[in-house]
């Protein structure tokens, strides 16, 4: 009997997108709060600002998306394993 396992695989892909999405927010969050004061105006003061906000509701969504896969992988392993003791 063959098992697939593509679902673990998906979960996995699925956690990896996660984590460079991840990385892409901490990036937009460390070039936003390094920029210094006399570079910007008035307006993009407030425009940095909101990409840092923008960059931490990034970095709180692939947290999700990390845990929501996680749990894929998780339920992956437990049918492949109830799998092998049915069939052992």
């Amino acid at each position: 009997m063959q098992i697939n396992a593509s679902s673990f695989l998906h979960g996995q892909t699925g956690l990896q997108n996660s984590q460079n999405k991840l990385d892409q927010a901490s990036r937009k969050i460390a070039d936003a709060s390094t920029q210094t004061i006399g570079q910007q105006q008035s307006i993009e003061k407030s425009n940095s600002g909101s990409e840092i906000q923008d960059g931490l509701i990034e970095a709180n969504s692939s947290k999700l998306e990390a845990q929501a896969n996680a749990k894929v992988i998780d339920a992956a392993n437990k049918s492949i394993g109830r799998l092998i003791d049915i069939k052992a």
